[in-house]
């Protein structure tokens, strides 16, 4: 500890010849962690040498000064860190292009179309030739896990290997076998007639958890946009409502394949109705796709038309799965969907029954109406200070380094009002400029701009203390006798002890009017 101390105050420890570095590797645990640790290369005479302990100790210092370096644990080259790497980000931009192609295009094919080779089976091979690149990248991407110190990111390639071998390598497998291919290269009629086996492809759809639940595609979208929550929700519940009136509609349409020819169907009734115009509706897919999905979506929103319905024992049993699983996901959407519209509409709602309590407050006590009229009046003007006070409650909840920039950020137009913080801050640039450390300066803006509060004044009302200095942000003042707009600025010497050095002025709302605060407390 004597020898860190005095290599911190020596004369050679300075910015500019601070460090003379190499990297050494410090095992941090289980031998599963590599981090890059700056070493004293040198030791200055007549200093004693470090221990290890010492030597982390100025490693952490030396962090610390060179905010600007990343420090990243060592990892085989060959690994991929899907936090770091934008080609891992690209890559699953691809894959979830891939999995929104098997969520709709896959169901299709199980329901519709004959195994046959054509575009729609050579577009289908080259998503899987995209799996089955991912499945292999998947053996060398690291993973999360938990430990004693947090969340960790496994690196070591047994263990990722032993892990994806026992989470998602057999569902992967499975959806990769090609059994289009098999049944045309085969010549197999019966393998061709048992279009069931299909619906082993559609496991694919389970991936798709996997990719919002694992990846971090959405918390980066999330960081690099400002998303409408709420919107998107509703959104989301949309295309939730959507994909599920799809998946349905081909498993109903699939149904016409499992019962033999002779018995009858449900789209018998429209196929009657289009032969009369001379269509032919069972050798038209598209025209069976709608007809399913025109009765998926009736059956889900509990409209039920009843034009169409089951003709046979198969089609009962699929009837019967879609019209509970239909109830289910109307349940659930028209639940989420409501507490969404409630939680958007809540400030409204708020603001609304304070209103309605002040109507029946005034009404009960007998207010005059003059009165009434000026209170209406600035409880309607009184919107913003409402959304000051979240705005302070979300401040509250930050760290204090964020605290301090966001604070700097929503109160710079107005400190700059401040003729004696403009001049702090133009020391602060130029400060900063030569290349001397401004963060003590920093942290005093921050601290004033934490403390300022925001008051508002009601049209004819008069206020002014000493010691608060005071920066007009909406409205027009009289300052005795003179008139002050949007960014006028008094009681600058809200700084002195003594109040009779203090400058008494009075404030007189000519309209509606909000300030901000600081105390000299």
């Amino acid at each position: 500890a004597g020898s860190l101390e005095q290599l911190q105050c020596s004369s050679t420890w300075t910015e500019a010849n601070r460090l003379n570095i190499f990297e050494e590797t410090v095992d941090l645990a289980e031998n599963v962690r590599q981090l890059p640790v700056k070493q004293l290369k040198k030791v200055p005479a007549g200093q004693v040498a470090m221990n290890i302990d010492q030597q982390r100790r100025l490693t952490l210092i030396a962090m610390r000064e060179e905010k600007t370096r990343h420090f990243q644990w060592q990892k085989p080259w060959y690994v991929i860190n899907p936090e770091s790497s934008k080609y891992a980000t690209y890559w699953q931009f691809v894959t979830f292009a891939a999995m929104t192609f098997v969520a709709f295009v896959t169901p299709i094919q199980v329901g519709l179309f004959p195994i046959r080779l054509d575009s729609l089976l050579i577009l289908s091979l080259c998503v899987d030739g995209i799996f089955l690149a991912d499945m292999g990248l998947q053996f060398f991407t690291m993973y999360p896990k938990r430990s004693s110190r947090g969340i960790i990111w496994e690196d070591r390639l047994t263990r990722i290997t032993r892990h994806y071998l026992k989470t998602w390598f057999f569902l992967d497998f499975t959806t990769l076998v090609p059994f289009d291919l098999i049944s045309l290269a085969s010549g197999a009629d019966s393998l061709k007639e048992f279009k069931g086996i299909k619906v082993v492809r559609v496991l694919r759809l389970l991936k798709l958890m996997r990719i919002f639940r694992t990846s971090k595609l959405i918390h980066k979208l999330e960081v690099a946009l400002s998303i409408p929550y709420q919107q998107m929700a509703l959104i989301r519940f949309l295309l939730i409502l959507v994909l599920v009136c799809h998946w349905m509609a081909c498993l109903w349409a699939m149904t016409l394949n499992w019962a033999d020819s002779y018995y009858p169907k449900w789209i018998d009734g429209i196929a009657e109705i289009d032969g009369t115009f001379g269509i032919n509706t069972y050798e038209s897919e598209i025209r069976i796709y709608i007809a399913a999905f025109y009765f998926c979506s009736y059956t889900m929103t509990s409209v039920g038309y009843g034009d169409i319905g089951p003709q046979n024992i198969f089609e009962r049993i699929t009837c019967t799965i879609i019209v509970l699983v239909a109830g289910l996901c109307w349940a659930y959407i028209l639940g989420e969907v409501g507490a969404i519209v409630t939680d958007m509409n809540a400030e409204k709602q708020s603001f609304r029954k304070m209103m309605n309590g002040l109507n029946k407050m005034m009404q009960e006590q007998g207010l005059p109406h003059e009165l009434r009229r000026r209170l209406r009046s600035f409880f309607l003007s009184n919107k913003h200070q409402a959304q000051f006070a979240r705005d302070q409650k979300l401040l509250r909840g930050m760290s204090p380094q964020l605290q301090a920039e966001v604070s700097i950020t929503l109160n710079w137009q107005w400190l700059v009002k401040v003729p004696f913080f403009r001049e702090f801050i133009k020391i602060m640039d130029i400060k900063e400029m030569s290349g001397i450390n401004t963060d003590p300066y920093r942290a005093c803006i921050a601290d004033v701009a934490h403390h300022m509060d925001a008051s508002a004044y009601a049209q004819q009302e008069m206020f002014g203390e000493s010691q608060v200095l005071y920066i007009l942000s909406k409205g027009i003042a009289t300052l005795n006798s003179r008139v002050a707009l949007v960014g006028s600025v008094w009681g600058e010497d809200f700084v002195l002890a003594d109040r009779d050095l203090i400058r008494r002025t009075s404030a007189f709302a000519l309209t509606y009017l909000e300030v901000l605060c600081l105390s000299r407390d």
